[in-house]
């Protein structure tokens, strides 16, 4: 007799769907992952893998080789406009959780788990879900280049803009929860930096940063606060960078040589500062994980370890439920206070990496002296 393998699709291969794609692949599903993209979603400043990701990461067998991709990360400088140092605070004071919380370079996280599954599952680069028809059976999906396919499961991990939420739950205006604030990131020459720091230069209302954990370049996140959305062609780039042009207008320090800078990178992203908040992650046969269904914004530190972990937690709860549903409501009220403790301190991030006024600026400088 012939047992059926149930199957799943995952769009987004990032940090979230690769998870979600080793989990499902290690449970028995004939695994399919979506993406817009050529390869795997990679690119963004360093990030974090901190608490529950932590133990994830060491049940999935990759714990040691994220340990060796750990960033030389010494601490962040806090500068003034004369590029002189007023404040430090070294990288074990900076949010960390435990002794044990690894920073990494992004695309080495996403490397290390795209490795992990190259090879055990379907891939459909360059494509992406354009329809979603689900009965109480499956889930029958439409896909941009025309073809079809039947899933038992689809799973959104197609980050903030997730067109797979937008498909199955509605509009993201819905569930997007605009923090007042925007951010760029991009690649600099590292003779802007000095190496295994950060340097952090705020005005009011303004922040920018340059990270130099790299052999010859550095990143540059630019933050500035907004008191309403600013509408702009997400497809526009020349737009956009006009946008952060403006808005870093006349402010000193290293700014000027990262506008030119930023004129100049082919790797350019601008989006607002927001958490995506949903009354539910999964409608029907579909669920959402990582930003997609609840962003907590970069200044938590936390959109990685919400990733891996709410991954792992939807996968063992499928594994350990013969019914989905039972499964997706013990995902859903198993992890949804997690998320709610940690997209609270948004606030308490956002205070330390753009305070509003010069004195809030001088006395967040002096913590680290």
């Amino acid at each position: 007799m012939t047992t059926i393998r149930k199957s799943v699709l995952i769009s987004g291969a990032s940090i979230a769907g690769l998870t979600m794609a080793y989990w499902m692949n290690h449970y028995g599903y004939d695994v399919t992952v979506v993406e817009i993209g050529r390869e795997p979603r990679r690119g963004g400043s360093p990030i974090d893998v901190r608490g529950e990701s932590l133990y994830c990461a060491k049940r999935m067998g990759i714990l040691d080789a994220i340990r060796q991709a750990k960033l030389p990360t010494k601490g962040l400088k806090f500068m003034n406009s004369r590029n002189e140092v007023q404040g430090i605070m070294l990288v074990e004071e900076i949010g960390a959780l435990s002794p044990d919380d690894t920073e990494i370079r992004r695309d080495d996280l996403v490397n290390i788990l795209y490795a992990k599954v190259k090879h055990l599952v379907s891939y459909k680069f360059g494509n992406r879900i354009t329809q979603l028809d689900q009965n109480e059976a499956n889930v029958k999906v439409t896909f941009k280049d025309g073809t079809t396919g039947i899933y038992d499961f689809v799973i959104g991990a197609d980050g903030i803009h997730s067109g797979v939420r937008k498909l199955a739950f509605g509009p993201e205006e819905q569930f997007t929860h605009f923090l007042n604030f925007y951010f760029s990131v991009f690649t600099v020459d590292g003779s802007l930096g000095e190496q295994n720091y950060a340097h952090m230069y705020n005005t009011p209302d303004t922040m920018a940063t340059i990270y130099f954990y790299n052999i010859d370049s550095a990143d540059a996140l630019l933050a500035f606060r907004a008191s309403h959305k600013v509408i702009f062609d997400r497809y526009n780039v020349q737009e956009q960078k006009q946008i952060v042009i403006d808005a870093f207008a006349g402010i000193g320090w290293k700014v000027p040589r990262l506008l030119d800078a930023l004129q100049q990178a082919d790797n350019f992203y601008l989006d607002q500062g927001c958490q995506i908040k949903m009354p539910a992650w999964t409608r029907g046969r579909v669920a959402l994980i990582g930003d997609a269904g609840y962003a907590p914004a970069f200044p938590t530190g936390m959109g990685s370890t919400l990733a891996m972990h709410g991954a792992t937690i939807l996968a063992d709860a499928i594994a350990e439920n013969e019914n989905y549903e039972t499964a997706f409501k013990v995902y859903e009220e198993s992890f949804r206070p997690v998320v709610d403790q940690l997209q609270a301190t948004v606030y308490d991030g956002m205070s330390f990496v753009l305070p509003d006024t010069a004195e809030k600026i001088a006395a967040r400088n002096s913590l680290g002296k």
